[in-house]
């Protein structure tokens, strides 16, 4: 999955989060508009309680009060046990009592608050069954009794209408027995309860505004995030694309530079591989002429003859050695291998060992057996590359002597690689370029200046470092000064 992929799918991730989180808030938000319309609804079922409680106790404060008796209000037939239920009055007109039960009962079904909330006091031990309690209030007044609770309420549907009805218990005051002694009330005791209904028409249709203005507010939060979110995720994208075509052309120039590196390297390869032909082709050409000379002069014997073609013998297998060490470096890595460090630099000695004996240089050697895992031959380049230069230094000093010191070493879970030359180390306003693209100090055709800049690439791509500094260090006693090349990068944990 590429960086673009990843960030798409990322993407995506994110606006659905986005889209839920939203979703959620919507919803929350929705919910809670419910709950507060619904608690508005209790609030108000609780005053309207409270107004009918304290009607009933000026009522009952005042013993009941007295009225005209008229169809809608004739005397109570349950208070006849009163003396003094009916009066007449100074100018012969009849009054009736009525108590505080049956004046909160007038009150509550005949004048309805604007929200049309009705009351109904009721009781389990009546006194009129007008004020039967229904199957929920009997419940209700039950789990009075049982002390569950004082109060109750909850939503439900009447005539396929949402209403919220309320129930809150009455307890027994002194003023309650003039009509209720007889029933053997006790003062503190539940006598039974007052419950509200409310439709819930209005405070569903104030809630709905409300929601509306969410859901609409959430929508646009939605609709200019999406937007908002395309531009970035467009511009981001872009940005991407661009990037990934910036770093397919920078792969495409590194591949590029590495095969001119390769081809640099190649070239000194052949020079190599010429080098080391010559004295194996040279025994070829001695043993054949001296055949053809002594088969001329008829003084070839058996004897002669064995040893000059196992001579020939000798140096063809040698130089079909050489041409194998060769192809070896030439061979395309396609898949990362474990090797061996040790062997790596046997193999890089054998194709440098002839020229650097002819420049009369000495290799001094440390070199630890380590396991690691990757491209060998990128390495082997990496190290010819870096002692290749040292050798083109070393030759340009006429020192009595010529070092190349290499020491491999295992440091935690790293291999540390140093090279060493005694070539007077580097200019020091040269040094901080030496890695960079085709940057380099020698003149001639020669020099392309990419050898150190791949080899720093191919050491991070080993996720590795590579660094170089001028030192002076002691050898056989004597103090010599020259470029030091270290290269660091993980070891491989299978061996």
């Amino acid at each position: 999955m590429n960086n673009l992929e990843r960030f798409r799918l990322h993407s995506s991730l994110l606006i659905l989060s986005f889209l839920s989180i939203i979703i959620i808030s919507m919803l929350y938000n929705i919910s809670s508009i419910t709950k507060k319309q619904n608690q508005f609804a209790l609030e108000h079922a609780k005053t309207a309680f409270i107004n009918v409680v304290m009607f009933r106790n000026w009522v009952s404060s005042h013993g009941g009060v007295y009225v005209f008796p008229t169809k809608t209000t004739p005397p109570n037939p349950y208070l006849a046990h009163l003396k003094d239920r009916d009066l007449i009055t100074t100018e012969g007109r009849k009054l009736t009592l009525m108590n505080p039960a049956y004046a909160s009962r007038e009150l509550m079904e005949n004048f309805s608050g604007m929200y049309g909330e009705k009351g109904h006091i009721t009781s389990l031990k009546l006194l009129n069954p007008n004020n039967k309690a229904g199957e929920w209030e009997t419940k209700v007044l039950k789990n009075f009794d049982k002390k569950k609770y004082t109060e109750y309420h909850e939503i439900y549907n009447y005539k396929n209408k949402e209403h919220l009805r309320y129930m809150k218990a009455l307890k027994v005051t002194e003023n309650c027995l003039k009509c209720h002694r007889h029933q053997d009330y006790k003062i503190g005791e539940t006598r039974g309860g007052i419950s509200i209904t409310i439709p819930m028409e209005k405070y569903n249709n104030n809630g709905f505004i409300e929601k509306k203005y969410i859901i609409v507010l959430h929508i646009v939060i939605i609709v200019f995030g999406l937007i908002i979110a395309f531009i970035i995720y467009d511009k981001i994208a872009e940005s991407i694309k661009n990037e990934n075509k910036f770093i397919k052309e920078q792969k495409q120039k590194d591949a590029l530079l590495f095969q001119q590196s390769k081809m640099a390297s190649m070239g000194e390869m052949i020079g190599n591989i010429a080098h080391q032909w010559r004295q194996p082709l040279s025994v070829i050409s001695v043993a054949v002429t001296g055949v053809k000379f002594r088969m001329e002069f008829q003084t070839l014997d058996d004897d002669t003859l064995n040893e000059s073609l196992d001579n020939i013998s000798n140096s063809v297998q040698n130089l079909s050695q050489i041409i194998d060490d060769f192809r070896g470096f030439f061979k395309p890595n396609k898949s990362k291998e474990e090797f061996l460090i040790k062997g790596t630099f046997e193999k890089v000695f054998k194709l440098l060992t002839s020229q650097f004996k002819i420049e009369n240089i000495t290799i001094v050697q440390n070199i630890e057996e380590i396991y690691t895992f990757g491209f060998e031959n990128e390495l082997i380049q990496v190290l010819i590359n870096i002692i290749n230069n040292a050798r083109d230094e070393l030759v340009k000093k006429e020192n009595k002597q010529r070092l190349i010191l290499i020491d491999v070493v295992k440091n935690n879970k790293n291999v540390e690689i140093t090279i060493k030359d005694n070539a007077g180390g580097i200019p020091v306003d040269i040094i901080g370029k030496i890695f960079d693209s085709h940057f380099t100090t020698k003149k001639d055709a020669t020099g392309t200046g990419i050898g150190l800049y791949m080899s720093k690439m191919i050491i991070e791509h080993m996720d590795g470092t590579i660094d170089v500094s001028n030192e002076t260090f002691i050898y056989e006693g004597n103090s010599y000064e020259g470029a030091c090349f270290k290269i660091s990068f993980p070891i491989y944990e299978g061996k």
